[in-house]
Protein backbone atom coordinates (compact mmCIF):
# COMPACT_ATOMS: atom_id res chain seq x y z
CA UNK A 1 0.00 0.00 0.00
CA UNK A 2 1.06 3.46 -0.92
CA UNK A 3 0.83 6.49 1.22
CA UNK A 4 0.81 9.91 -0.08
CA UNK A 5 -0.09 13.38 0.33
CA UNK A 6 -0.52 16.51 -2.26
CA UNK A 7 1.04 19.56 -1.70
CA UNK A 8 -1.84 21.55 -2.70
CA UNK A 9 -3.79 20.04 0.09
CA UNK A 10 -1.50 21.74 2.33
CA UNK A 11 -0.71 25.04 0.57
CA UNK A 12 -3.45 25.38 -1.71
CA UNK A 13 -2.33 28.65 -2.84
CA UNK A 14 1.52 27.63 -3.70
CA UNK A 15 3.06 28.01 -6.88
CA UNK A 16 5.92 25.79 -8.37
CA UNK A 17 9.38 26.28 -9.67
CA UNK A 18 7.82 27.27 -13.26
CA UNK A 19 4.65 29.57 -11.66
CA UNK A 20 2.35 27.75 -12.24
CA UNK A 21 -0.22 25.89 -9.29
CA UNK A 22 2.41 23.34 -7.47
CA UNK A 23 0.63 19.56 -7.81
CA UNK A 24 3.43 17.90 -6.34
CA UNK A 25 2.52 14.89 -4.94
CA UNK A 26 4.49 13.02 -2.14
CA UNK A 27 4.90 9.65 -2.18
CA UNK A 28 5.72 6.66 0.49
CA UNK A 29 5.01 3.20 1.93
CA UNK A 30 5.08 4.58 5.14
CA UNK A 31 4.01 7.94 7.06
CA UNK A 32 7.90 8.91 7.98
CA UNK A 33 8.64 8.64 4.33
CA UNK A 34 5.97 10.70 2.97
CA UNK A 35 6.69 13.46 6.09
CA UNK A 36 10.32 13.13 4.60
CA UNK A 37 9.80 13.68 1.36
CA UNK A 38 6.90 16.41 1.62
CA UNK A 39 9.18 18.05 4.20
CA UNK A 40 12.13 17.81 1.81
CA UNK A 41 9.50 19.53 -0.80
CA UNK A 42 8.52 22.45 1.06
CA UNK A 43 11.99 23.01 1.99
CA UNK A 44 13.39 23.18 -1.31
CA UNK A 45 10.68 24.86 -3.56
CA UNK A 46 8.57 26.83 -1.02
CA UNK A 47 11.39 27.71 1.85
CA UNK A 48 8.57 26.15 3.91
CA UNK A 49 10.09 25.38 7.65
CA UNK A 50 8.48 21.86 7.34
CA UNK A 51 8.82 21.12 11.07
CA UNK A 52 6.16 23.88 11.40
CA UNK A 53 3.98 21.61 9.00
CA UNK A 54 4.46 17.66 10.38
CA UNK A 55 1.35 17.73 11.98
CA UNK A 56 -0.74 18.87 8.67
CA UNK A 57 1.58 16.48 6.27
CA UNK A 58 0.47 13.87 8.74
CA UNK A 59 -3.53 14.77 8.60
CA UNK A 60 -3.48 14.94 5.08
CA UNK A 61 -1.53 11.47 4.07
CA UNK A 62 -4.52 9.03 2.79
CA UNK A 63 -3.16 5.25 1.83
CA UNK A 64 -4.16 4.12 -1.83
CA UNK A 65 -6.06 0.68 -2.30
CA UNK A 66 -4.35 -1.42 -3.68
Amino acid sequence: MVQFARCNALLSLALDASGKGCRYVAKGASGDDVLKDMGDHLQSVHQVNPTDMKLNIMASTKATRS
